[in-house]
């Protein structure tokens, strides 16, 4: 799907400041924020901006959201650890 949107030449310039191919700066502002939100998971989110994992949680840092690690995830990282371990 395209979407043709028409933004102010300030919110342009700060979105494209640290990303400089045009229109990346505002995808990765909403994918950060649909995780931010809970609505899309990280392998999601890496998915839709072509990315590995580790690369969108290195862009979540950048951007100091947290990062969702929940209690099952952590139980599940531990029984791993203990297999392989």
């Amino acid at each position: 799907m395209n979407l043709t949107l028409q933004i102010p030449d300030i919110l342009a310039r700060l979105l494209t400041q640290d990303e400089p191919s045009e229109g990346r700066g505002l995808l990765v502002e909403a994918v950060c924020g649909l995780y931010a939100r809970h609505r899309v998971t990280s392998g999601e989110a890496a998915a839709m901006l072509g990315i590995s994992r580790p690369d969108f949680w290195h862009e979540l840092g950048r951007r100091k959201i947290p990062r969702q690690y929940t209690q099952e995830m952590l139980e599940e990282d531990l029984a791993f650890a203990r297999r392989h371990g």
